[in-house]
């Protein structure tokens, strides 16, 4: 072998090195976003659970505006999430929709950015005959 071809081979072999690192860097910031939308869609999910053992005239008592939480949905001011519950009576007859809207803190900036997760239901109360 020349010299030649060992500084190609030595050229090829950090070419691919290095592109391997670029690419395990990427596959793990997105594995941490997709976690941190698995994180914001149970949040939600469980206030919608929560809302289910309301009673139907009580779930105004639900909605709450920009409160910032922990990962397991507990008020906390350094939490990494914000969540509002809209709780909409006027959507239709004997009809209630409850909105959870859950935004994610960028790690980067400690900034709420506008990337989020929402989930919505109707509840109803069910009417019994005499």
């Amino acid at each position: 072998m020349t010299l030649v071809e060992v500084v190609v081979s030595i050229f090829l072999i950090v070419l691919v090195m290095g592109s391997s690192y670029v690419m395990v860097v990427k596959a793990s910031e997105l594995s941490r976003s997709a976690r941190r939308h698995y994180i914001a869609i149970s949040l939600a999910k469980n206030r919608l659970e929560r809302a289910r053992n309301f009673l139907y005239n009580d779930l105004k008592l639900m909605a709450e505006d920009n409160l910032t939480v922990n990962d397991n949905g507990v008020s906390d001011p350094a939490g990494r999430f914000r969540r509002t519950t809209t709780v909409n009576t006027n959507y239709a007859a004997n009809l209630t929709e409850v909105i959870v809207t859950v935004k994610i803190r960028n790690p980067n900036t400690g900034l709420f950015t506008p990337d989020n997760e929402t989930i919505r239901t109707l509840f109803t109360e069910y009417l019994v005959n005499p």
